[in-house]
């Protein structure tokens, strides 16, 4: 995580206080942005809509995004941003992604949505799908462990309340990351660091408002 990176989501959310592990294939060159001041960020975030919103920070890149919700489809949300790339959650798990580039076509996650926003310590496989070089789909099966880690109260943006922090551990050979979620009450996900793949790494996302 760059410095710039971890400045903006303290101003943000207190930080992110986990190391995120996420592999990278060699030969990634993407040369990080400049983060944006984090303030101005949020102000023209909340005041761009009246519903849902959130902060979403490509780690590797240090690329922002405001997204909203665009479609729902039972327990699955997807949310859009306006240069038109797509986070789809599953109770606020990531389950796939669009427009980002070697993206996460699809998952199945049910255990670990299920584990997370009850705050329950938790064993389970998870299983994700990715398009190939030569357009076929290629599966990746995790083993991961699902822990408590304390609590913190997050405030930003019309968030403010306690939350408790779970940690994802995931491991598949030399493959391995660590996703983190700040769960309140009611098992809203006001906050996390989740991992799309091996070339993306991971996404920093942060309510704004629910």
């Amino acid at each position: 995580m760059s410095l710039a990176t971890a400045g903006f989501l303290k101003q943000t959310g207190k930080n992110l206080k986990s190391k995120v592990i996420g592999g990278k294939s060699k030969g990634t060159t993407a040369q990080p942005a400049a983060a944006p001041d984090p303030n101005a960020l949020i102000s023209k975030a909340l005041s761009a809509t009246k519903g849902p919103i959130s902060i979403v920070v490509r780690l590797d890149t240090n690329a922002v995004l405001a997204m909203s919700p665009v479609g729902r489809n039972g327990s699955y949300v997807t949310w859009g941003s306006a240069p038109g790339q797509g986070v789809t959650y599953q109770r606020g798990v990531l389950a796939n992604t669009r427009g980002l580039g070697s993206d996460l076509m699809a998952s199945r996650i049910d255990r670990a949505v299920m584990a997370i926003t009850s705050g329950s310590d938790a064993d389970y496989t998870r299983k994700h799908y990715y398009l190939g070089d030569l357009g076929q789909t290629t599966e990746l099966t995790l083993r991961c462990s699902l822990r408590r880690s304390g609590s913190e109260k997050v405030i930003v943006g019309e968030i403010n309340a306690d939350a408790v922090i779970m940690k994802e551990k995931c491991r598949k050979g030399q493959i391995s990351f660590t996703n983190v979620y700040w769960v309140d009450s009611s098992g809203n996900i006001l906050k996390s660091s989740q991992w799309v793949g091996q070339r993306i790494g991971s996404l920093a996302i942060q309510s704004l408002r629910l």
